[in-house]
């Protein structure tokens, strides 16, 4: 299995040139299974990019087929969905699942934000690709030869947001954004969840020293500690703020090293990068 960024960037998309190396697209991670399944998670403005990737593959003949995970409805993970060239090439497929609410259910989420007052695709039914929506559930499923399962960690009622984790026989993705540990039993949940994780992908916009208005995030000694307790052999970070330059991040991920190694933790720490490409 595969790990791929495509978008790390939270909240709103961060162009300039002291955000290049790092990158400015909001939320979207790919994996590729050992036979070639393609599941995508969450589908901000890194999709886009990625879209464009896929073009020179199956998906520019119309013969390309892709698994969908969304976390949640906020901009910054749903955006890019409609721009790039597969999803008006038909035959292309595309299997979407996610959490509704009581606002509506996710197609429904889709469908507004292509409306004429925002967008020229006019909504879904002008979208070329064949594509289904499904209600995520805490039942896993399989993708191919990839196991996923979903659990919701907020339960926020307009938008309910959903870790997802992902396995290649022993091998295993665990994908975690835009949660506080407000309570001992959304960290056990948590815990639980990310359990002896190959790779724990998990948002932190910021540090316990920073004094910030943010609305729902962990901080980065948070993902550590979550890590940590649940033995997991890596952590990347995401959700990067967008006023987080190429130079700060550098110097948080330099000091959590340096605080592991003094631990003498085996946990692997580092903040992820557009276009990383990791073996699970």
């Amino acid at each position: 299995m595969r790990l791929q960024f495509w978008g790390v960037r939270g909240y709103v998309p961060t162009p300039g040139a002291e955000y290049l190396r790092y990158g400015g697209n909001t939320c979207c991670t790919a994996l590729t299974g050992a036979n070639g399944e393609l599941v995508v998670i969450d589908t901000g403005t890194g999709f886009c990019q990625f879209g464009d990737a896929l073009v020179g593959r199956e998906f520019g003949r119309g013969g390309g087929e892709m698994t969908l995970l969304i976390s949640h409805t906020y901009w910054d993970h749903i955006l890019g969905l409609p721009f790039p060239a597969l999803v008006h090439i038909p035959g292309n497929r595309l299997h979407i699942y996610g959490p509704d609410s009581t606002r509506g259910s996710l197609q429904m989420v889709y469908d507004g934000m292509l409306s004429p007052v925002y967008s020229p695709v006019y909504g879904l039914a002008h979208i070329g690709a064949t594509h289904s929506f499904q209600p995520i559930s805490t039942t896993p499923f399989m993708v191919g030869g990839l196991r996923i399962s979903a659990m919701p960690l907020s339960q926020r009622k307009h938008s309910p947001i959903w870790a997802y984790r992902i396995e290649e026989g022993s091998r295993s993705v665990v994908y975690i954004t835009d949660v506080r540990y407000t309570n001992d039993q959304i960290w056990q949940q948590a815990l639980h969840f990310a359990d002896r994780a190959s790779i724990l992908v998990h948002s932190a916009p910021y540090t316990r020293h920073e004094q910030v208005q943010d609305y729902g995030h962990s901080r980065v000694e948070d993902a550590i500690e979550l890590s940590q307790k649940a033995r997991a052999e890596q952590l990347m970070i995401f959700h990067h703020a967008p006023t987080r330059t190429d130079a700060q991040l550098d110097a948080i991920v330099r000091h959590y090293q340096d605080r592991l190694v003094a631990q003498g933790s085996p946990l692997l720490f580092d903040a992820a990068r557009e276009g990383e490409e990791i073996e699970v």
